[in-house]
């Protein structure tokens, strides 16, 4: 599929990064169009009809007793919010203390014009790549996949470092695309449409009482987002909820905010595009900009597991048969 590159592209950069704060994630669904990794395009007969038979489909993979096939359509693209106050700059060594704090896969259907979301807990165990000195890959251990981005500069190859990390969780499936961006871009959009109102799901603060209605201003609103620990439920799992609720909010006041101003998104967006790293052009951002209102959000899914204190902090074990179940639900489809 292919889209006509628009104009005003800083704007299209701000729609995206408001999206990625929005826990849907749904913007940057439409994102990887220019380096698909399966390139498919379904072959059609003189009648409309694509030439391959349904009865005679072999299947990928089989899992009790059901036939599954590999959907050649899907595109995929991993956002990361990173645990930093700063704009993203470059360290001087192969490690960092900027860890992945909020992670979501994004996974398009360009068939089916739809999408799906997979929120992934940032305590989850699975395999991370340690990198060396140089740069290069040492060794891999198990650890929280939060901690994938803390190896390498804090850019390109952190952010590819925890794409590997999600590649390994969901059985080495490809990622066409990342977008990360620092936290600090919370705060800046929070203000820039003038506050989000929650009614507070958890006691932040003073300022933020469980059970009341605030209208999040500046800190707070990376407060909010953020804190969990010091909680009476401490879990990322919780955390989770609170962001999925303040995200939603956020993007409905973007919305109000583009529609009562038109620079709106274009001077928003020249504040925050130092905050973020990804491999996306422009124009697969302008794609996404200009495809994203066809598409319908199908699912928003989390992984299914248990979370326990480990040695110094909070591990969460997926369940493996709900994680093969959600993948084959994600990347394949049911041969009839």
């Amino acid at each position: 599929m292919k889209f006509k590159v628009r104009k005003n592209l800083l704007k299209v950069v701000l729609y995206v990064l408001c999206i990625f704060f929005l826990v849907l994630g749904i913007v940057l669904l439409l994102n990887a169009w220019e380096q698909r990794h399966y390139s498919y395009t379904p072959e059609s007969s003189g009648d409309g009809e694509t030439t391959q038979s349904t009865q005679t489909v072999t299947p990928d993979l089989e899992y009790n007793g059901t036939g599954y096939k590999l959907n050649k359509n899907i595109e995929t693209v991993l956002l990361v919010g990173v645990d930093k106050y700063l704009a993203s700059t470059d360290s001087e060594t192969y490690i960092n203390s900027e860890q992945a704090d909020f992670i979501m896969l994004v996974v398009i259907d360009t068939k089916n014009e739809s999408y799906k979301v997979l929120h992934i807990n940032r305590d989850t165990m699975t395999d991370v790549q340690v990198l060396g000195v140089t740069g290069v890959v040492a060794f891999t251990r198990v650890e929280q996949i939060a901690l994938a981005h803390t190896y390498g500069s804090g850019q390109e190859d952190s952010a590819e470092n925890t794409v590997d990390a999600v590649s390994q969780l969901l059985y080495d499936v490809d990622i066409d695309h990342y977008i990360t961006v620092t936290m600090d871009a919370v705060a800046i959009i929070n203000d820039a449409v003038g506050g989000v109102t929650v009614t507070a799901l958890d006691t932040i603060n003073d300022d933020i009482v469980e059970g009341e209605e605030v209208t999040l201003l500046g800190e707070n609103a990376l407060a909010y987002v953020r804190t969990r620990y010091g909680l009476d439920d401490s879990s990322n799992l919780h955390r989770m909820e609170r962001q999925e609720q303040y995200l939603k909010a956020l993007m409905e006041k973007f919305k109000e905010a583009c529609e009562s101003d038109s620079d709106f998104a274009l001077d928003t967006a020249l504040e925050i595009t130092s905050y973020m790293v990804s491999d996306c052009t422009v124009n697969e951002l302008s794609d996404i900009y200009s495809a994203m209102s066809d598409y319908e959000l199908s699912d928003y899914l989390t992984l299914e597991g248990e979370a326990t204190v480990g040695d110094t902090y909070m591990e969460f074990y997926v369940d493996e048969d709900a994680l093969y179940e959600l993948y084959l639900d994600l990347f394949y489809t049911v041969i009839e």
